[in-house]
């Protein structure tokens, strides 16, 4: 009977069937994880294209409208400031997060997820 827990033989294999299926976890697990990173490249790919696009359509704007004053009349401070802000406003479209506090304030929220810890 102990001769089955005792014997080298059958512990070392017990240890190469348990290292093998490690192996195969890792294996699982790091594919995934290389899905998981290609999706995010190709995600981070195309963002990098959509914010050129974007910056190059606020370029043209910005070279029409020094283009369109005459050349004899210099440009002020407040004309780039001006054409800075509004390229700002166009090209910036990220609102700011709301707080705890304020979500609270706004009242429940169907479409939102549980708040942290609710879940379980």
């Amino acid at each position: 009977m102990f001769q089955r827990f005792m014997n080298p033989t059958i512990v070392y294999m017990r240890r190469i069937q348990s290292g093998l299926e490690e192996a195969r976890m890792a294996a699982l697990e790091h594919e995934s994880a290389a899905e998981h990173h290609a999706a995010l490249a190709t995600m981070y790919r195309e963002r990098t294209r959509r914010l050129q696009a974007e910056m190059a359509v606020v370029n043209e704007e910005l070279a029409g409208r020094t283009n369109a004053r005459p050349a004899d009349e210099p440009q002020t401070l407040a004309d780039v400031v001006s054409d800075a802000e509004s390229a700002a406003a166009q090209v910036h479209r990220i609102t700011p997060r709301v707080t705890k506090r304020e979500e609270a304030a706004l009242g429940p929220n169907p479409q939102s997820l549980l708040p942290q810890g609710a879940a379980g």
